[in-house]
């Protein structure tokens, strides 16, 4: 029997967080990928592994124009990204 999911995370990794040149609000623009080290390899071990099987290709893009968000996310690092169901 299966349940239904009320929640699916990805880990991902930021590669780009850069200031939009022309922009007057300081919107910068983001782009985050998955984190799928080990995916190949069914004897993989880590967290990476397993988010590499699960998801092994995603891509987000952004543009934030919040100092604190843009500061948040830095070149390099890794973070979850937790979807939910949204009401309309």
């Amino acid at each position: 029997m299966s349940s239904k999911l009320t929640q699916v995370v990805a880990k991902m990794q930021c590669h780009v967080n850069e200031p939009q040149p022309h922009s007057s609000e300081g919107f910068h623009s983001l782009r985050l990928g998955a984190v799928y080290s080990g995916y190949e390899d069914d004897k993989a071990k880590g967290e990476n592994a397993v988010f590499g099987k699960y998801t092994p290709f995603a891509e987000l893009n952004m543009s934030i124009c919040n100092p604190a968000a843009n500061a948040f996310f830095e070149s390099g690092k890794k973070y979850y990204v937790t979807f939910t169901e949204a009401p309309d």
